[in-house]
């Protein structure tokens, strides 16, 4: 199993690019 601490912080990672990506749709 995934441990909690390394799953959140890939959701961190997922959440804030995908947010990153919805603000700057120009660069993608």
């Amino acid at each position: 199993m995934i441990p909690m601490i390394l799953l959140g912080i890939i959701v961190l990672l997922l959440g804030g690019y995908l947010v990153y990506a919805l603000a700057h749709p120009d660069r993608f």
